[in-house]
């Protein structure tokens, strides 16, 4: 079971002061394939969601102090939540701008991005199966448009997986059930194996509702 998660290193330099210091690097850097996500209409892409959180030394970096720099010296800060993410992504018009983003951490720090790409699907016990599988048909096709030509390149996504929900069943029309199957102690649903799917039943609510890449 592999929820996608993508860690890619971001070039920061430091802006000179003694012991800490505002480190910047390119937004387009920090954030990438943001821009290429953002630029997919909306519309095409309701059930689906990127998050992004710095990490240093392969921590997560909770609360840090990050602000989005524009050409034009307009700084709008961009809030790093409990957990590590950010809060706040910057919109496509700021992108286009070629901004920066900023962080207010010690001096010599290396950082590196980690990018999730997920569902916009809540936790819960009880799914609509024809839900997760147009959930994951629209993130394949929105891979593919944002990939352009690198769409050969682009991981492919074969379900929904649930973390920590134990469990689960699948209930077909007709009222036949079948147990999901489980990869690494998480039970997930592909819609190729459980055609005419019609719920989708946990016995817990997961942690929360990703990806599943994995072909078995």
């Amino acid at each position: 079971m592999r929820p996608l998660a993508l860690i890619l290193v971001a070039t920061v330099l430091a802006v000179a002061t003694p012991a800490f210091a505002e480190k910047s690097a390119e937004a387009v850097k920090v954030l990438p394939f943001l821009d290429k996500f953002l630029k997919v209409p909306a519309a095409e892409r309701t059930r689906l969601k990127l998050t992004y959180a710095v990490r240093h030394d392969g921590k997560m970096m909770p609360n840090l102090k990050a602000t989005l720099v524009e050409r034009n010296g307009a700084r709008t800060p961009l809030p790093v939540d409990g957990e590590g993410y950010f809060e706040r992504l910057p919109s496509l018009a700021q992108l286009d701008g070629d901004p920066a983003i900023v962080f207010d951490v010690p001096v010599g720090w290396k950082m590196g991005t980690l990018m999730n790409f997920g569902t916009t699907l809540k936790p819960a016990q009880d799914y609509d199966a024809r839900e997760l599988a147009a959930t994951v048909t629209e993130a394949n096709a929105v891979m593919n448009k944002a990939a352009g030509v690198m769409a050969m390149m682009a991981p492919k996504m074969t379900g929904i997986v649930f973390p920590k929900a134990e469990s689960g069943v699948v209930t077909f029309a007709g009222g036949r059930t079948a147990p999901l199957p489980e990869a690494e102690g998480a039970p997930y649903f592909r819609p190729a194996d459980h055609k005419g799917a019609v719920r989708v039943k946990l016995t817990k609510s997961p942690t929360k509702v990703a990806f599943y890449d994995g072909k078995k």
